[in-house]
């Protein structure tokens, strides 16, 4: 016995179900690019958060996640969150622009006092860096290396 069906498209949208989540599709194709987001979801990685129910694709960016409930200080800007109060006001001025360490010989200036120390040694005459190809002499391991990687010193 047949059944005759007065709707036509009552039936071609349930034609091709999903056997996982029982969604229907009029398209083989279609429901094959469904299928494919249960693979994807499946196959793909998830980091779970210990303290809360968030779930991230990378490891690192769940550490960063974890952050938020460890340590204390968390910037209100961006939620990156630090261990300590002077940590935290250091890495805000990366929003603000603010460079509150000026360098006395000329006129640069530093948001954090650690790297107004590593430029102070750019103007002292100790340069206890030497390259080994040329003699030339540097303040700091990095203009060394930065010296280096220039390929000034590559014979020709």
């Amino acid at each position: 016995m047949h059944t005759k069906i007065t709707d036509p498209h009552a039936v071609e949208a349930e034609k091709f179900q999903c056997s996982l989540c029982s969604k229907s599709y009029s398209t083989y194709s279609g429901l094959l690019k469904h299928k494919q987001l249960h693979c994807d979801a499946q196959t793909r990685k998830s980091f779970s958060c210990k303290y809360c129910e968030k779930e991230y694709v990378s490891l690192g960016a769940l550490k960063m996640h974890i952050r938020t409930h460890t340590l204390p200080c968390v910037c209100k800007i961006c939620g990156k969150a630090f261990s300590r109060p002077w940590l935290l006001q250091g890495h805000i001025r990366t929003h603000t622009g603010e460079k509150p360490f000026s360098c006395p010989h000329c006129s640069r200036a530093f948001a954090d006092r650690s790297n107004l120390r590593a430029h102070l040694q750019t103007h002292s005459d100790v340069k206890k860096y030497q390259c080994k190809n040329c003699s030339k002499t540097f303040s700091r391991m990095s203009l060394l290396h930065k010296h280096e990687e220039s390929g000034c010193c590559v014979a020709h």
